[in-house]
């Protein structure tokens, strides 16, 4: 705090809280808040003020000071203009950066909480450092993005998240996950960024593929493989309710309460559970087709090439379109 010192006996205990009192050195002059033009003297002093500074000693710290008033030609009388506090704020910058610094690591309650603040103030700060961040980031293109959605609330209430994924960083956020959201993120970030997107990883979400191939037409498309097997697992899982609703009273009581067993890969599976989907699949064979084919998909990652990869996948859709089964449309996306 260039230009500041603290006076005589001026720290003092109040509690758990270090009180700290604060002055202008003498001739370190005073600037205008609108023009910041310095002047030697000032028009008149404020009332003292106390503020909330960077903890000292594991204790929260409190600063004590005057604030004054310059009278400038061109502005008029206004409250003199300080570089370590923001206008009308009872917290320093450096404190605020503190706030901010938590809230990367620590919910933002629990932040308040620890620092006995309001958790309004906390929200504001972090948002306001983001927002500092963001605007100071600098701007490097982006070869790798990929985009998903995260639940914002309880109700499907989601939200789009944009990440540059050679960086890990996130670009962006949109709420909600329609088409026009996205399309307004890709126009605020410009032709240029998009243009300069090599590939992109997502959802197999059609509003996605929609919006990806308008923008970032230059980029490949690659689908996350934790969605495509969330994609699998429902239609596994779909052919299990099915199935449980036509089974015989002794079959349900078999079925029952399996289906985390069916989400599972084999490989993963406890030895004391991989009897119950032995037991299902050998009396059940719409189970056993649903969960060979889940299985047998592995081998799409493990194909070296395009033309293998390809073959395989059209091998495997033949065999799922012969199988007989019937997913509902809704377990799917539309890409």
């Amino acid at each position: 705090m260039q230009g500041w010192e603290v006076v005589d006996n001026g720290v003092e205990m109040e509690g758990e809280s270090v009180v700290v009192s604060i002055r202008r050195r003498p001739g370190s002059g005073y600037g205008c808040r609108g023009c910041g033009q310095m002047f030697l003297s000032c028009h008149d002093h404020l009332e003292t003020r106390r503020v909330r500074d960077f903890p000292v000693w594991g204790r929260r710290c409190y600063l004590e000071f005057t604030e004054t008033r310059v009278k400038c030609p061109r502005c008029g009388v206004l409250v003199e203009a300080l570089d370590w506090i923001a206008p009308q704020q009872r917290q320093t910058l450096r404190y605020e950066r503190y706030i901010a610094s938590l809230c990367d690591v620590l919910p933002g309650l629990d932040v308040a909480q620890m620092e006995g603040l309001d958790k309004g103030t906390v929200y504001r700060v972090d948002r306001k450092w983001l927002k500092v961040r963001e605007q100071t980031r600098p701007q490097r293109p982006v070869r790798y993005l990929g985009i998903d959605e995260i639940a914002l609330h309880k109700g499907h209430r989601y939200a789009t998240v944009f990440y540059d994924l050679e960086r890990r960083e996130v670009m962006g956020m949109v709420k909600g996950r329609e088409q026009r959201r996205v399309n307004g993120f890709f126009r605020r970030w410009g032709k240029a960024a998009c243009r300069a997107v090599t590939a992109v990883c997502m959802d197999l979400w059609g509003r996605y593929m929609k919006s990806v191939q308008r923008y970032c037409n230059n980029a490949v498309v690659v689908f996350d493989k934790f969605h495509v097997y969330s994609y699998l697992s429902q239609a596994v899982d779909q052919v299990r309710r099915d199935e449980q609703n036509r089974a015989s009273k002794e079959g349900k009581r078999l079925i029952e309460g399996t289906r985390w067993l069916w989400l599972k890969r084999s490989q993963r599976l406890r030895r004391k559970d991989k009897q119950t989907p032995k037991e299902i699949m050998s009396l059940n064979q719409n189970l056993q087709k649903a969960h060979l084919l889940e299985e047998d998909f592995q081998r799409f990652y493990s194909c070296t090439d395009q033309e293998t990869a390809q073959a395989f996948l059209q091998e495997w859709t033949e065999r799922c379109q012969q199988s007989g089964l019937r997913a509902p449309s809704k377990s799917w996306p539309s890409v």
